[in-house]
């Protein structure tokens, strides 16, 4: 029995900050953030991941999962979530953050996996250092993420066989939102990732509305 599945972006689509930004905003590291993605700007952005870790070596495990405790979610989150549920998705998150941090949301969502990158902690302590192997597929386009959304797609595509919605807002959605059965970009930033998605939107009650128009139409024609 085929079983459809969801892969939701968390910065941006999840959250409505990015995590990174705030992390470094408690501890005063916003300008070198900054530097950090203007020197690597057009650099393969699993270099970019190397560097921005590096910047948490000596930081508490504890400070940084309550500052990410404190961002919000965007409106309408659970709403959606709860409608995938309903109708038997698995739901997956997929971020270029870190998977400790993004566990966390298990607590409070119906989540049934995490991909992120993995930190090295030494005690509670972070290194600075990524433990995530590269795994990038290198598609046309791709940016070359540490973390390959489009890999945990066709794997969960393998493992499930049914259709695959992917939700996210940036680059690092790209490759997965090139090969999903439907692919929605919320607020997107920037137009190339306007250009691969079926529809972009602004609020997640369109989301909603939107699978609801393409769920009824594949049952209607047996997709």
């Amino acid at each position: 029995m085929k079983t459809d599945f969801a892969i939701l972006d968390v910065d941006g689509t999840i959250l409505s900050k990015r995590s990174i930004d705030v992390i470094c905003d408690r501890f005063g590291l916003t300008s070198k953030l900054k530097e950090i993605d203007n020197r690597f700007r057009d650099a393969p952005r699993i270099e970019v991941t190397k560097e921005i870790a590096q910047l948490l070596a000596g930081i508490k495990r504890s400070e940084i999962e309550k500052i990410f405790d404190s961002i919000s979610f965007n409106s309408g989150v659970i709403d959606l979530i709860t409608f995938l549920k309903e109708r038997n998705f698995v739901i997956a998150l997929a971020t270029d953050g870190y998977k400790f941090l993004a566990d966390r949301l298990k607590e409070k969502l119906p989540i049934d996996l995490i991909y992120g990158n993995i930190l090295e902690f030494d005690g509670e302590i972070l290194t600075g250092k990524i433990l995530t192997k590269a795994d990038c597929l290198h598609v046309p386009g791709c940016k070359e993420y540490l973390i390959c959304k489009l890999r945990l797609l066709k794997s969960m595509k393998g493992a499930l066989g049914g259709m695959a919605v992917a939700i996210g807002d940036s680059e690092s959605d790209y490759c997965m939102f090139e090969e999903a059965d439907i692919s929605i970009a919320y607020r997107p930033k920037g137009e190339r990732i306007k250009k691969v998605v079926n529809v972009f939107v602004q609020e997640f009650s369109d989301v909603i509305k939107y699978l609801t128009f393409q769920l009824e139409r594949g049952s209607k024609y047996g997709i």
